[in-house]
């Protein structure tokens, strides 16, 4: 192409003049940070020179926003951004500079572009419109991009969970992993970031300066390389952060602004009396914090005003003051992945603000978050005009007002239950449980935890709720504005974590399920249920006589329990598992009957384990071993049976309240009344147990009647305290289908409580009857007999580490591996150890080893050869027998009955073990197995299921999640062909052993046997 020399300088200029304008944008705009998914990424901008109080002023005078956007999945960000000082205030307490931020925590891998708006007039900050002010020549316009790479972060660290949002669920779901989140933490004290280290006037301005804390009990807690500002302050505060992190919690919260309220000594600004300059290097170490929090998994709760402050900016409108206040804690804090904006504490309380301020609050986060975290506001008042669509909010905060925490769950329920009627559930946290006074008082005062645990912290979670965060009432050491030492309240912080690690260990599917209280028959405690059905989390306050409706459920479902005081692993108790089609007793848990545990009820059959992720793992298939020797009917007085009219009998009526049936005493003194329900189970022999409430002011008589038929009569105890479960027992009863059981019950006075001018009566109350079959009850509280007596063993147990001593070169038979397989009968053992308190006998049709006892019919028939070994005495059968670690049972590979088998292997890899055996109850159907003289953990708790009394192969391993054993788990690793020696030790006595086999293929035996 032909140009001129003239027309051709000009080019020349246009590009160099180009090439440099480039230059100077990208010397003009630094990014920083980790560049990955999720971590902080800072934009820079090198803009005007400002100070916090010049003019123009920094904060309203200006507006940076900054676009960003992912080109691969065309998500914008409109990210506003802030005037830093120099952009080292933390450390510098700058007040002017000319460095302006905007931040960004990308969702998304890749390149990400970005564009400058940077305009200035007066109050354009505060103004929404496009074309307000005019823009900042140097910097408006720039543009760039950078790329992300992924995550490389992982345990609780949210950078590698991703962002927490509100999803129409109950629960709010991090975006990155799909896991939804339970919290439990602090709410106090609520000036937390009254801190000494802090910049600013505040800790001398003469405003309650007496508050001010420097967290030293939290200093020891700081450990090398975490943040601190100015050559060492913070270290208090950050310590005090890692202190709650290390004791399982994952939320904090705290006050932005307290200006007139209790503490007075928490706000963004420069001065107490400013509204409109913020304090640029306080802000920065607000960061510091707050940023350390996001890395070590803390929820951060912003309550962004006080009830003495509700009115404070712009008289409680949405005024300048206000939308300054909030911009400036989008853009400097809203980067953060899990947080709640709280529109303010107690809203409504002494302090009267219309829906339309509430809402125009909610509209504004709304509307200039860029990232829409979660909404809230706390019940000063009820806010009910802000639910559905009246307003953004996505949840409430709610706070209590009783002492012993009664009111959480109920108040809970009714927030969940009126979000859902109108359309929008919200997540409900409870995030000030108790009264002011009191609430969660110090562990010196109160350390057993028994209200707070049971009342608040599981009556949250059980009602659907999102989680608790503790309030220090006023009048206790260390309360909600003195408090700088967490640690005094560490018996809470252990059983919240419990609380919430539960559901996570256990995978606990706790976002899709829904309060199911109806299901239980008692006020005992608080039931969650499967939104699909099927599967049940009862939280029981008292585990006895805890029961469930699986009228409308199917299948056969396993019950486990966890203990929610010291938590550990779940356990069995004394009723294995329940069929639905009913009502039924969930039996016992291990120990501690009388004290709250949790059950999880959950099937057996086909069952589908769930994920903390949110989607379903690969179905399992369990086969099911319902104890059904031992699995109790429940007839509910208050569903079950009707009141019988007539015969001299007096109505009685449904105490709602107590969940059980009762009579009006003061129209009914010394009178009868009636129940009737008709028995619906298979005809046999029972002991029935009835259960009634204990009243301080009579004890009155039950009378059990069985098709016209009387069968005992039983009176309550005295006592001390009301609505006590008193269970009268009446056994050996005949039932067939349709027989009619009556329950007489009376109202009776012991003349010690007055009323008016005579004494109060009982009100004869009681709830249920329990349909056990003949025996079992007096069988699980029976000891189990001993090779000497009726008595539990009392042995010196062999504590022992297991020696590997046994030399299979001297063997007088080494077994052999024939095509790929060994195969060995039990009784081939070479020599055998550790047979302290049992020993292994052989057991032939002609051949019994004598020992007793031994409950276990002769099972040579069908066995290879027509033998087997056994080891015995067998003193456990059942869960009610004891249980003597070391003796009856052992949990430890190689501590009991070790039996050695030498074998030649020709080819080195993983063997899967499997064992032929049979059993007769739960309790006599587990083995561990070794490899030269170590026992790795997969061999260890081999487990068998299914028919009883028939010998059978199985290769399960009891884990615990499933107790009946997970397929496929058992296995033995030889690293070389040679010779080597398998070992197996009991695990409990009673076990059935015939053969062995090892095989390179995990299911060879599932679905044939090997004669």
């Amino acid at each position: 192409i032909y140009t001129t020399p003239c027309f051709s300088f000009f080019i020349a200029l246009f590009l160099v003049l180009s090439f440099e304008a480039v230059v100077a944008a990208q010397e003009a705009v630094s990014v920083s940070g980790d560049l990955r998914q999720w971590h902080k990424v800072t934009l820079t901008i090198d803009g005007p020179e400002a100070s916090e109080d010049g003019d123009p002023n920094p904060f309203m005078d200006y507006r940076l926003d900054v676009i960003f956007d992912h080109p691969e999945t065309g998500l914008t960000y409109k990210v506003p951004g802030y005037f830093a000082a120099d952009g080292d205030a933390a450390n510098t307490s700058a007040s002017s500079g000319n460095k302006w931020r905007a931040h960004l925590s990308p969702d998304h891998v890749g390149e990400w572009n970005y564009t400058v708006s940077f305009r200035k007039g007066v109050g354009i900050a505060v103004s929404d419109d496009k074309a307000a002010g005019e823009p900042v020549e140097s910097v408006d316009g720039l543009e760039g991009s950078f790329v992300v790479d992924p995550s490389d972060k992982s345990g609780r660290d949210f950078r590698g969970k991703g962002r927490l949002g509100y999803v129409g669920k109950h629960h709010l779901k991090f975006t990155g992993n799909n896991e939804f989140f339970l919290k439990a933490g602090v709410d106090a004290p609520e000036n937390l970031f009254a801190y000494a280290d802090f910049d600013g006037d505040f800790a001398t301005d003469g405003h309650k300066d007496n508050l001010v804390k420097n967290w030293e009990p939290h200093v020891k807690d700081w450990k090398e390389g975490d943040p601190s500002w100015k050559d060492g302050k913070g270290k208090g505060l950050i310590g005090a952060v890692n202190y709650l992190a290390s004791q399982g919690l994952n939320v904090f919260s705290f006050l932005t602004l307290n200006i007139e309220g209790d503490d007075r000594n928490v706000f963004p600004y420069t001065s107490y009396d400013e509204r409109a300059r913020l304090d640029c290097s306080k802000l920065d170490q607000w960061e510091i914090v707050l940023s350390h929090g996001d890395q070590l998994g803390m929820y951060l709760h912003f309550k962004t005003q006080e009830a003495e402050n509700v009115n404070l900016l712009d008289k409680g409108e949405l005024g300048p003051q206000r939308k300054l206040y909030y911009r400036e804690l989008i853009a400097r804090f809203g980067h953060h992945l899990a947080l709640n904006w709280n529109l303010g504490e107690e809203v409504g309380l002494g302090h009267k603000v219309s829906t339309e301020k509430k809402v125009a609050w909610a509209n504004y986060f709304f509307e200039h978050d860029p990232y829409h975290h979660h909404i809230v506001i706390h019940n000063g008042n009820n806010h009910f005009d802000m639910l559905g669509d009246a307003s953004e909010l996505t949840g409430f905060s709610l706070q209590t007002n009783k002492a012993d925490f009664r009111n959480v769950h109920g108040a809970t329920l009714k927030y969940i239950r009126r979000s859902v009627e109108a359309g929008k559930p919200w997540v409900v946290a409870c995030d000030e449980p108790g009264d002011a006074s009191h609430a969660l008082i110090p562990d010196a005062e109160d350390p057993t935890r028994d209200n707070a645990r049971q009342n608040a912290l599981w009556g949250n979670i059980m009602a659907g709720g999102a989680g608790v965060e503790w309030y220090f009432g006023y009048k206790h050491d260390h309360s909600d504005l003195s408090c700088q030492d967490f640690r005094v309240r560490e018996n809470m912080w252990k059983q919240s974590s419990i609380a919430i690690d539960f559901f996570r260990k256990q995978r606990i599917p706790f976002w899709d399920m829904s309060n199911a209280n109806d299901l239980l028959y008692s006020d005992n405690g608080y039931c969650l249920a499967h939104n699909e059905g099927n599967f049940y989390v009862v939280y029981a306050k008292q585990a006895a006589g805890t029961s469930i409706d699986l009228t409308d459920a199917s299948g056969v479902f396993e019950v486990l329990w966890f203990d929610p005081r010291s938590g550990g692993n779940i356990q069995i108790g004394s009723v294995e598992a329940v069929e639905s089609g009913g009502k039924f007793m969930l039996g016992e848990p291990p120990a501690d009957a009388d004290k709250d545990w949790v059950a999880i009820v959950q099937p057996v059959t086909a069952g589908q384990e769930f994920t903390s992720f949110g989607e379903p793992a690969k179905a399992k298939s369990v086969k099911a071993k319902p104890a059904k020797s031992n699995q109790p009917m429940l007839l509910s007085a208050m569903n079950d049976f009707e009141f019988v009219v007539g015969d001299g009998f007096v109505r009685g009526y449904k105490d709602d309240n107590r969940k059980a049936l009762a009579i009006n005493a003061a129209a009914h003194k010394d009178k009868f009344a009636a129940a009737e329900a008709k028995f619906k189970g298979k005809p046999g022999k029972y002991d029935l147990v009835l259960n009634a409430l204990t009243e301080t002011d009579g004890e009155s008589t039950y009378r059990l009647i069985v098709s016209g038929k009387k069968v005992g009569e039983a009176t309550n105890p005295e006592t001390q305290k009301d609505y006590k479960v008193a269970k009268h027992s009446f056994n050996g009863i005949d039932l067939v289908i349709d027989d009619i059981i009556r329950v007489e019950f009376n109202t009776a006075s012991n003349g010690k409580i007055p009323e008016g001018d005579a004494f109060a009566f009982a009100r004869g109350r009681w709830r249920s009857i329990e349909v056990l079959n003949a025996g079992a009850k007096q069988a699980k509280k029976a000891k189990a007999p001993s090779a000497g007596g009726n008595k539990v063993e009392k042995v010196k147990v062999n504590n022992s580490p297991f020696k590997f001593t046994y030399d299979p070169t001297k063997a007088k038979k080494v077994h052999q591996q024939t095509d790929g397989v060994v195969v060995v009968e039990a009784e081939d053992f070479d020599a055998v150890d550790r047979q302290d308190h049992r020993k292994w006998y052989v057991t032939t049709a002609d051949k019994e080893p004598g020992i007793k006892p031994d409950p276990d019919p002769n099972h040579s028939e069908g066995a290879s050869g027509g033998s087997y070994l056994e080891i015995l005495p067998d003193t456990r059968r059942t869960h009610g027998d004891p249980l003597v670690n070391g003796v009856s049972f052992s949990n430890k590979a190689g501590q009991c009955s070790v039996l050695y088998y030498p074998v030649n292997i020709e080819e080195p890899g993983r063997y899967f073990v499997w064992v032929r055996m049979c059993c007769t109850g739960s309790e006599d159907n587990g083995l561990h197995v070794g490899l030269d003289g170590k026992w790795p953990a997969s061999g260890q708790r081999l487990q068998f299921t299914g028919k009883h009394g028939k010998w059978q192969w199985d290769s399960r391993q009891r884990t615990a999640k499933v107790h009946t054993g997970v397929l496929g788990q058992i296995w033995l690793d030889v690293d070389k062909p040679g010779l080597h020696t398998i070992m197996f030790s009991m695990r409990e006595d009673g076990f059935e052993f015939d053969k062995f086999m090892l095989t390179k293929k995990p299911r060879a035996m599932e679905s044939k046997s090997l004669e």
